[in-house]
C-alpha cells in the first residue's frame, strides 16, 4: 500500500461523519465550561459531571423506557453535582481546582459501586433505550450532505447551534455582560447592583447542565448503555478546548472541532496503516498527546478572564 492509497482511504465522507458525531459530547460539554469559566469558576470536574450524566441517562432510560426522560435524568443529576461543585468554591471559597478534582473521583467511584448496588455487578449496564437519529429524506437527494447528517443523533443539532447561541447571549444581552463582567472585575460588577456571587452560580449550575448533556449522549445515544469510566478524558478534553479556545464561542467550538477530528482519524488510521508499520498504540494515545501538549502551550500564553479561580471577597464598608 502506497502513501498515496493510505490518504485516499483515511480522508473520506466518513471522516467528517466521524468527527461530527465525536464532537458533540465535547462539543456540549466544553461549551458548558466555557459559561463556567467566563463567570471567573473554574471548574476541572467536568469529566466528573459527564460521567455522573452518562449513568444517570442510563439508569433513567432503563426504568422508564424512554431516552428522553433519562436525558431529563442527566440534567438532574449534573445540576446536583454543580450545586455541591458551587456551593464548596463560590460560597465557602474552597480551592477551586481541588473541588473539581474531587467531584471526578466521586463520580469515578459512585458510579461504579452504585452500578453494582442496582445491577448486582459492575462493568456496564443492560442495553437501554436511545435518543432517536436524524433521519431526512431530502437529505438523502444531496449525497455529501445526506451522508453526514442523516443517523446523527438529535443531539448534533442542538450541539451545533449551541455556539452560536452562546454568542449572542455572551455579546447581545445584559445577561452576557454580567457574565463576562464576574470573570473580569467582579467588585465592579457589584457596585452597579449586580450580585457576582448569584452570577457565578447561575453560569456554573448551566456548565454542569451541559456537562450533563454531553455524558448523557455518550450512554443514550453514542451507544446504549453505560459502561465505567466511559468518558475516558473527554471531559479534560474539553476543558483543554476551553482553553485552546481563549474562552470563547467561536475558539472553543473550533477547538472541539479540531480535537475531534484527531480523535476520528486516529481510529481511522488505527485502520488503513497496517500494524507493523505503525503500531495502534500510537494512534490511540495521538489525542491525549496533543491535548498535553497544547495545554501546556496555552496555560503558558494565559488568557482568559482575569479574575478566574479567585474566590469573590465582598468589600467591607
Amino acid at each position: 500500500m502506497t502513501f498515496l492509497d493510505i490518504i485516499k482511504s483515511v480522508f473520506t465522507i466518513a471522516l467528517v461523519y466521524s468527527t461530527i458525531r465525536i464532537s458533540i459530547s465535547i462539543l456540549i460539554a466544553g461549551m458548558g465550561e466555557m459559561i463556567t469559566e467566563r463567570s471567573g469558576v473554574l471548574n476541572i470536574g467536568v469529566e466528573g459531571v459527564m460521567l455522573m450524566g452518562a449513568w444517570a441517562a442510563a439508569i433513567g432510560s432503563y426504568f422508564s423506557g424512554s431516552a428522553w426522560i433519562g436525558l431529563l435524568c442527566a440534567v438532574g443529576v449534573a445540576l446536583v453535582i454543580g450545586l455541591i461543585f458551587s456551593y464548596i468554591a463560590i460560597t465557602l471559597k474552597a480551592s477551586q481546582a481541588i473541588a473539581g478534582l474531587a467531584i471526578t473521583l466521586l463520580a469515578t467511584g459512585l458510579s461504579g459501586y452504585l452500578l453494582q448496588i442496582i445491577f448486582e455487578h459492575g462493568g456496564n449496564t443492560p442495553r437501554v433505550p436511545t435518543l432517536p437519529n436524524i433521519n431526512l429524506a431530502f437529505l438523502n437527494k444531496i449525497p455529501v450532505l445526506g451522508r453526514i447528517i442523516n443517523d446523527q443523533s438529535v443531539l448534533m443539532i442542538f450541539a451545533l447551534l449551541l455556539p452560536i447561541l452562546l454568542y449572542i447571549i455572551f455579546y447581545r444581552t445584559p445577561w452576557g455582560t454580567w457574565l463576562r463582567a464576574a470573570g473580569e472585575n467582579p467588585k465592579a460588577l457589584a457596585v452597579v447592583g449586580i450580585n457576582p456571587v448569584t452570577v457565578r452560580y447561575i453560569a456554573t449550575l448551566c456548565g454542569a447542565m451541559l456537562g450533563g448533556i454531553g455524558g448523557a449522549y455518550l450512554s443514550i445515544s453514542q451507544t446504549s448503555m453505560f459502561s465505567e469510566n466511559m468518558v475516558a478524558g473527554r471531559g479534560f478534553i474539553a476543558l483543554a478546548a476551553v482553553i485552546f479556545g481563549n474562552v470563547k464561542p467561536r475558539g472553543v467550538f473550533a477547538a472541539c472541532m479540531f480535537f475531534a477530528f484527531m480523535d476520528a482519524l486516529q481510529m481511522t488510521l488505527q485502520t488503513a496503516v497496517p500494524d507493523n508499520i505503525i503500531p495502534r498504540e500510537v494512534f490511540q494515545a495521538l489525542p491525549y498527546i496533543l491535548t498535553v501538549v497544547i495545554l501546556a502551550i496555552n496555560m503558558a500564553k494565559g488568557g482568559g478572564p482575569a479574575d478566574i479561580g479567585n474566590p469573590y471577597e465582598k468589600e467591607s464598608r
